[in-house]
């Protein structure tokens, strides 16, 4: 079947996509201590729960002598968010206000979910796709690490990647290059857990839920997935999302539910990260930042 042709947003997208590819061969070169083309496939069958005896134990800023993280969610974009939760922790922690991006530990690094395409490195992204994977490829060097032969994911699949570059502004900023504004060693850097939502399940008359239990479950596995990395690698900050909830046609509702249910696991309760905001960037006013508001917002775990 042919494609169709690519209309005049789509176009600048594609166009843009050029843009950053041509810029990531001189990053790549302007920062050797950051592996930009590096990457890890993960399953979660081959994944231990995480060692309690490794849990910081963060303690709420409401109550210090309780172990817990708050939940925040916002209508935003996955990287501006990223952006504001580094900013903030920066701020709590002058020791690290001399330091660049790129040479925060790692564990001070933002982990985000990247709500990734289980079939094509990037999604749709050279083509001028919009949705969250290629806004995240648009914007930074993602990918570079993500390698052809990952895919197709295998439902239990995801892939780790260490270091991302962000090298543009956000689209209400213009969607610039920050380079060569901006020097390569001040770039913001953020850790990357790649997870596929599932493809179109069956759901309830009323759009709210699951139809089969079996894709709950795997959904609720894919969540797992993305907190044993985010544990495993030490991050203290994650930036989750919607998994499933675009083209996917997976039940926002019953998708924020299974976040909350999985947080609350005593696998990943009791202070295994400093912040963990959902970044639900609802642009066209359907519905899901409002639902993930309801469900997930100001909830401890």
């Amino acid at each position: 079947m042919p494609r169709r042709p690519l209309n005049g947003r789509a176009l600048a997208l594609a166009a843009t996509a050029k843009e950053t590819q041509d810029a990531l061969p001189s990053l790549v070169t302007q920062l050797p201590h950051l592996e930009l083309s590096q990457s890890k496939k993960v399953n979660l069958e081959d994944l231990t729960p995480p060692d309690p005896a490794t849990c910081p134990r963060y303690h709420l800023l409401s109550n210090l002598n309780m172990p817990g993280t708050h939940i925040k969610v916002l209508n935003a974009d996955t990287l501006e968010a990223a952006m504001q939760m580094r900013l903030g922790a920066t701020s709590a922690n002058p020791d690290n206000k001399n330091s660049t991006q790129a040479t925060h530990p790692k564990n001070m690094r933002v982990a985000v979910l990247n709500l990734a395409s289980d079939k094509n490195p990037g999604g749709g992204w050279l083509r001028g796709s919009a949705a969250q994977e290629e806004a995240l490829c648009y914007r930074s060097s993602l990918s570079l690490s993500l390698q052809r032969g990952y895919y197709p994911f295998m439902p239990f699949d995801g892939v780790y990647t260490g270091d991302v570059v962000i090298v543009r502004s956000s689209m209400a900023e213009g969607h610039e290059l920050l380079v060569p504004g901006v020097p390569a060693a001040g770039l913001p850097v953020v850790s990357v857990i790649s997870v596929a939502g599932i493809r179109h399940p069956m759901i309830s008359t009323d759009k709210q839920a699951f139809a089969v239990k079996k894709d709950r479950n795997l959904t609720k596995d894919k969540m797992r997935l993305v907190l044993r990395i985010a544990a495993h690698e030490r991050h203290e900050m994650l930036v989750l999302g919607a998994i499933g909830c675009g083209a996917f046609r997976n039940p926002p509702r019953d998708v924020a539910k299974c976040w909350l249910e999985v947080l609350q696991e005593d696998e990943f309760k009791g202070g295994w990260w400093r912040d963990i905001w959902f970044a639900i960037f609802d642009v066209k006013n359907e519905g899901n930042f409002q639902v993930f508001e309801e469900i997930l917002g100001g909830q401890i775990v």
